[in-house]
């Protein structure tokens, strides 16, 4: 059967009652004249034209639209410039009257649309002579929305015998006005008449039309009894017909309770594939209807403005309809009733639709299945089949009992306000089912999540929320649905009490916890809190878990689910998931997460961590601003290494750090469009697949250079694209590469000719060809730069020459300064031995640590009682080395340097001795004291060392060998040098 039914769909498609124009296919269009062009099209739409222009469009034009303008009138060969068109549009104009053959120019026109005009046709002598177009070329044309009630031509007269789609809808025709309208349209194949007055058909109404294959006659005034619908109507139309349409033509006063389908008149209509009729109240099918064999679709439905009102559904209302039934659409039918054998004779049938049948329920719904058992039935639509101002919905294992031996396969019940399925409902699904949707609904946490496991073939859920806001109500609900009420809903009084209990902890069976402290079952504020893990059981082969708009409000904490599942897709966006924690563990195949929209600002660096095999990850639209900037050493996305996909865009982030996205290797596109960029300096050279970047709506002036290079290697082999679309490109002299390499490199640009530039001036301009821009910076930056460089080294060189001969010229002068000026400072100077908090501060090398610590502190500070500070005795712990030296240098008298091979070769010594000289230049005191530890050669003493040695006071050690004498009086000068500096 499936075969057939994808047949008849496609059938459908070509030949539908409903059709529209078809419309070329969209291109980049270029000004051309008053119009746009591209190629072989022309769009002229919404121009304010008032006649078709006569020059400045290509004469080759294959295509040409004029639609929405104000033309009234089109003259005698108005398009005779235009022989090569195939499609013309001239809808939404005033067209009220057209020449004779006006379109006679056109030889090869096959579709031409003059909906929403005013054309009437009403002169019955001009009809005769009135040939808009001379070839029988004209294969699709549009008349709807026009003034043709009255018409008086024949169609074919005027347009061609060769017509196959005609649309001729809300024009206020009444019936046979001009029973010639028709006439000689042997090829016609698919005819709209629908949204007109006619009232009945006439016997003679379709006897030119013999090879027609759809017709819409919908929202007419046709009634359904046997004067509207003559016994011989369809008799030519048999053969040919598949599709008609004759829905819309009842009300609640025209077709009351009484009235039956005419099966006497579509029992001839045996090749009908596609049935729509108004659904009479009470009413059964007749057997005329056994003879419409190819019959495979029938809609009853009330929906778009239909009529349904049929309430019960009895075990007769089917009989006689033919076993090739593949779908049947019940929708909006006022069905409250459903006898239990109902659908029995529908044994074939694969899609039944039973929406917005509001008093129906699932109560009604579960016994009607009774007669499904067995049967082939794949797909059941039952979205809002309670009172949307229904409360307590629950689904029972009564409710369900009998879906157990069908062979379903999807399931759409979105809008049904269900809070809770009691334990085991689920359990009755049959195993075929694939697709379940429940979007709309009110479902909380509860038992009936332990029996997901047994929906073994389950491939998708959907429980998306309420996307679009409500209307208000008008009218108070029947107090019948409130469950407040002494009359409770029966679904309700058939569920078992613990489903309207709060769990207690000694009801449940271990399922992946100990136990459960706390369970609210209102949807989006689930509390779960719990002594062990709760382990959530997925169907094994669930691919797709899609919630989005469901008010969740949850803290995603440590989540773990059984690691036997096969989830791929799972999409919780547009919700209020603020907190992730994590991590969420056993979703060891999940290949795409999107958490966008959930006004997240807290999320751990470990989150992702167990999501390795993620491919596709949108966080966009949250407020992960201060997340990013943390996360300098990209802990956050480091995992994931298979990642491809990565949207970011619309976080509010500002500076990015380098290696935030150090991990991702694999990603071929990152989006951070509509963000607060202002520097984009992050390190992509490991990202060798990248493909996309998109960086567009941000306040980005140019990119580094190893982006461009990176970028550019990975184009030499790779297609690869980036957006730079509304950001404030530096259109200046100093960023003339970055311009250029917009330009010449094989990176694409997304609308590179539609920048915007922020010019030398500070004014931004959007939409500028950038091309333009650097031929206009290309000659005045080249001459302004040099000419601002040799002028600026000029300047320079003269103030050096300058200086230099003037130091020159007052060498001794100044030096003369300079000593008196300092031995008249030392003399104002005094000294107090409590402006220092040291001595000395002792600078030594590592290697002269025993001298030091031994005899130096010991003759030093032991004996002649100074104050020493040692650096690895004295100096402030947790604060910079550097600091610690400054602040030595700066509290004591002298700093004393232990001077030897070691010490000149020591980095930290040589910063040290010039803290001192630094500071001795600053204080104008004598600062620096060396003891010559070792004899150095001068050629091994650093430039800066040897001067200060020259200039400053030092002291030689006599050794540990000398005679004793001597070394007392070392060590009492030295302690006298340190007291008088």
């Amino acid at each position: 059967m499936l075969p057939k039914a994808l047949f008849v769909a496609a059938v459908m498609l070509l030949i539908r009652g409903e059709p529209r124009m078809r419309e070329p296919l969209p291109h980049p269009f270029t000004p051309c004249g008053q119009c746009a062009c591209n190629g072989l099209a022309v769009d002229c739409s919404s121009r304010g034209l008032t006649s078709v222009p006569s020059s400045g469009l290509p004469v080759i034009a294959t295509s040409l639209s004029l639609r929405n303008n104000s033309i009234s009138f089109l003259g005698p060969k108005v398009f005779s410039r235009f022989t090569r068109l195939h499609w013309l549009n001239l809808s939404y104009n005033v067209i009220a009257d057209i020449a004779v053959q006006a379109f006679s120019a056109l030889k090869g026109l096959t579709e031409l649309n003059l909906a929403h005009n005013h054309l009437t046709f009403t002169n019955r002598t001009e009809c005769l002579d009135r040939r808009f177009i001379s070839s029988e070329s004209l294969t699709h044309l549009d008349l709807s929305f026009n003034l043709l009630h009255n018409a008086s031509c024949s169609i074919a007269d005027m347009f061609g015998t060769g017509l196959q789609w005609l649309a001729l809808s809300h024009n206020g025709y009444y019936l046979n006005e001009n029973p010639c309208l028709l006439s000689s349209l042997q090829s016609l194949l698919a005819l709209d008449l629908s949204h007109n007055k006619l009232n009945k058909f006439s016997a003679e109404m379709f006897k030119g039309v013999a090879h027609l294959k759809s017709l819409n006659m919908s929202h007419n005034q046709i009634l359904l009894n046997n004067d509207s619908y003559p016994v011989e109507l369809f008799r030519l139309l048999g053969p040919s017909l598949t599709e008609l349409r004759v829905e819309g033509n009842c009300n609640t006063t025209s077709c009351p309770e009484g009235f039956s389908y005419p099966d006497e008149v579509l029992q001839l209509l045996s090749n009908v594939q596609s049935l729509h009729i108004d659904g009479l109240p009470n009413a059964d099918f007749g057997p005329g209807f056994q003879n419409m064999t190819s019959l495979t679709n029938l809609s009853l439905s009330g929906m778009d403005d239909s009529f349904c009102a049929i309430n019960c559904l009895t075990n007769k209302t089917f009989l006689h309809l033919p076993h090739s039934l593949w779908s049947l659409n019940l929708s909006k039918c006022s069905i409250s009733r459903i006898e239990i054998d109902a659908f029995r004779p529908l044994q074939h049938l694969h899609i039944l639709d039973l929406s917005f049948n509001l008093n129906l329920g699932f109560g009604t719904l579960g016994n009607a299945f009774y007669s499904l058992q067995g049967s082939a039935l794949k797909e059941l639509h039952i979205s809002s089949i309670v009172h949307p101002y229904t409360t307590g919905v629950i689904v029972t294992p009564r409710n369900t009992m009998f879906f157990k031996n069908t062979s379903l396969e999807i399931i759409h019940a979105e809008g049904n306000r269900i809070e809770e399925f009691c334990e085991g409902a689920l359990l009755n699904m049959p195993e075929s089912l694939m697709v379940v949707s429940v979007d709309r609904n009110e479902l909380g946490f509860g038992n009936y999540f332990k029996d997901f496991g047994s929906l073994k073939n389950l491939k998708a859920i959907y429980i998306d929320g309420n996307r679009v806001a409500h209307e208000p109500p008008s009218a108070y609900p029947p107090q019948q649905l409130r469950q407040c009420s002494t009359g409770m809903m029966r679904d309700a009084m058939e569920c078992p009490l613990n489903c309207h209990q709060r769990f207690q902890p000694k009801e449940i069976p271990r399922f992946g916890m100990e136990s459960v402290h706390s369970v609210s079952t209102q949807p989006g504020t689930l509390a779960l809190q719990s002594s062990a893990k709760l382990v959530h059981i997925l169907p094994p082969n669930l691919h797709t878990y899609v919630s989005r708009w469901y008010a969740l409000n949850y803290k995603i904490l440590e989540v773990e689910f059984n690691a036997s599942n096969s989830l791929a897709v799972l999409n919780l966006g547009h919700n209020r998931l603020k907190t992730w924690i994590g991590p969420i563990t056993g979703l060891k195949k999940l290949a795409t997460l999107d958490l966008g929209s959930n006004f997240a600002d807290n999320v751990s660096t470990t989150f992702f961590s167990s999501l390795t095999s993620l491919k596709e990850l949108n966080v966009s639209r949250n407020y992960l601003r201060i997340v990013i900037e943390h996360d300098k050493d990209g802990e956050l996305f480091r995992p994931l290494g298979q990642l491809q996909s990565l949207y970011l865009s619309k976080n509010y982030l500002n500076a990015i750090p380098p290696h935030v996205f150090v991990g991702l290797v694999s990603l071929e596109n990152l989006v951070l469009s509509h963000n607060e960029i202002y520097d984009f300096k992050v390190n992509i050279s490991h990202m060798r697949n990248l493909s996309l970047l998109d960086l567009s709506y941000n306040h980005i002036r140019y990119l580094p250079k190893f982006i461009m290079d990176h970028l550019d290697s990975i184009a030499e082999y790779e297609h690869v694209s980036l957006d730079l679309t509304f950001n404030p490109i530096a259109c200046v002299c100093e960023r003339i590469d970055f311009l250029r390499w917009i330009v010449d490199s094989k990176v694409k640009f997304r609308s590179k000719d539609r920048l915007a530039c922020s010019m030398s001036n500070g004014n931004v301009e959007e939409q500028v060809n950038v091309f333009d821009v650097i031929q206009s910076l290309q000659n005045s930056c080249t001459d302004k730069s040099g000419i601002l460089v040799g002028a600026v080294s000029c300047a320079f060189c003269l103030l050096v020459a300058m200086l230099s001969a003037l130091i020159y010229r007052y060498r001794w002068k100044l030096r003369y300064l300079y000593y008196a000026s300092r031995l008249a400072y030392r003399r104002l100077q005094t000294c107090d031995d409590d402006d220092f908090e040291f001595d000395a501060f002792v600078s030594y090398s590592s290697e002269d640590n025993d001298f030091v610590h031994g005899e130096l502190l010991e003759e030093l500070e032991t004996r002649a009682g100074l104050r020493l500070n040692v650096h690895n005795r004295d100096f402030i712990p947790g604060r910079p080395i550097p600091s610690n030296i400054v602040s030595a240098v700066q509290s004591s008298r002298r700093t004393l340097v232990v001077l030897s091979r070691e010490l000149v070769q020591s980095e930290w010594c040589l910063y040290e001795m010039q803290m001192a000289t630094m500071e001795a230049a600053h204080t104008g005191r004598d600062v620096l004291l060396f003891l010559l530890y070792e004899d150095v050669p001068s050629q091994q003493l650093p430039r800066d060392v040897l001067y200060n040695l020259q200039s400053s006071t030092y002291i030689t050690f006599p050794g540990t060998r000398a005679e004793p004498s001597l070394v007392r009086d070392f060590w009492a000068r030295l302690a006298q040098a340190i007291r008088q500096g």
